[in-house]
């Protein structure tokens, strides 16, 4: 079986020098898949797609360019079909095509899978850019209706995606996202006293990892960490890792009054690798979204074995489980009350550590390839 993979979310990020969710995903997917398709039993072969007028040689190698523009040949493709050249193109050389991010292309001939990670772009448009806010949300809609499979990350999404498109639940499978083996190491602790001195930084500080946006709420993280106690704050600073969303000026300068009170550090990227030590050193990692399709970091910070903050609402509590304190994500007080009850019992944090751990081992990326060629194989058409 040839499957198409698009990657024009990874390559991007790559030529960028960070990813994404999706991009995250993708590469986790691709490397996974990767794996299995060497396994004898295995009839599967991956060849990635991306569009972009250069494209970087990535761990696929170099994706088979589909196009210039990402954007015109999405409309095109929604109004239209994709061209007949690109259609030919695919089709000749796959079985099945999987759109991992938002480029869906209908292709005459070949079977379409598509991943669709949330509805926030339809469902929270306060949350988006208005940048062709409404032509963006015609053609997403358009284009997953059309889609001959859907895979989403989890059952809030998979509901998200029947009560508001009317896709029927048998069009969706769920493949939820893994955690990568590395984040369940046990850190030196020669490294993780080094890393911290870099940083300039103590154990016990609360983290926050995630893009500056609205949705992820840190300016109620902010504020919940500014009401404690100041011989709190002072002896568990709040430290950051994110790079600059949309709609992020008035809480960057929020972030530089906490630098400024010395209550906090910002950092807007750190390799991955030094975020595990920052995982493996935190009172908590404070992760409050509004709406997460999945919330890879709660799960992340389990494997690390770091107690987890989280939100009551959307995907959060299906993927957290009880191994996290949950609480109501638009009340400061209650982001407050957890900080403080995780420094003042540590044997509860400690249990939680426990259950966290335990619960990240459920989440791969082998589970979640296993999961997605089950998907191919249903949508592929027999091989003469």
């Amino acid at each position: 079986m040839r499957v198409g993979l698009g990657v024009t979310v990874w390559a991007k990020g790559s030529t960028a020098g960070h990813l994404d969710g999706i991009g995250v995903y993708t590469r986790a997917l691709w490397h996974a898949l990767s794996h299995l398709a060497h396994h004898p039993d295995t009839d599967l072969s991956l060849h990635p797609f991306a569009f972009g007028s250069s494209l970087p040689t990535m761990d696929c190698g170099i994706p088979a360019r589909l196009g210039g523009r990402f954007s015109l040949h999405a409309l095109r493709s929604a109004v239209l079909g994709a061209p007949r050249a690109m259609s030919r193109n695919i089709g000749g050389q796959v079985d099945l095509f999987h759109a991992t991010d938002h480029h869906i292309p209908r292709l005459a001939g070949t079977p379409v899978v598509a991943n669709v990670m949330d509805l926030i772009p339809l469902l929270h448009p306060e949350w988006a850019s208005a940048n062709l806010r409404t032509m963006k949300n015609w053609l997403f809609t358009r284009t997953v209706r059309s889609a001959d499979h859907l895979i989403t990350i989890s059952e809030y999404s998979k509901r998200d995606l029947m009560d508001h498109l009317g896709i029927a639940p048998e069009r969706i499978s769920v493949t939820p996202l893994g955690v990568s083996p590395e984040y369940f190491e046990e850190m030196p602790q020669p490294l993780v006293e080094q890393t911290l001195a870099t940083l300039g930084l103590q154990p016990g500080f609360f983290l926050f990892v995630g893009t500056l946006q609205p949705r992820k709420n840190l300016t109620r993280v902010l504020q919940a960490h500014k009401s404690l106690p100041e011989t709190v704050r002072r002896q568990h600073p709040l430290v950051i890792v994110g790079r600059t969303g949309w709609k992020s000026d008035e809480l960057l300068t929020e972030l530089d009054a906490l630098e400024r009170r010395n209550e906090g550090r910002r950092f807007e990227y750190l390799p991955g690798k030094i975020v595990r030590t920052l995982l493996h050193s935190a009172s908590a990692l404070v992760f409050p979204s509004l709406y997460e399709g999945f919330g890879l970091p709660v799960v992340e910070a389990f494997a690390a074995r770091c107690p987890v903050i989280t939100s009551n609402t959307t995907s959060l509590p299906e993927v957290a489980g009880d191994a996290a304190l949950l609480v109501d994500p638009t009340q400061e007080e209650a982001i407050a009350a957890a900080m403080l009850e995780l420094l003042e019992h540590p044997d509860q944090a400690a249990r939680r550590v426990d259950l966290g751990q335990q619960r990240a081992l459920h989440y791969s990326w082998e589970a979640c390839a296993m999961q997605t060629l089950d998907v191919y194989r249903h949508i592929a058409p027999p091989r003469s």
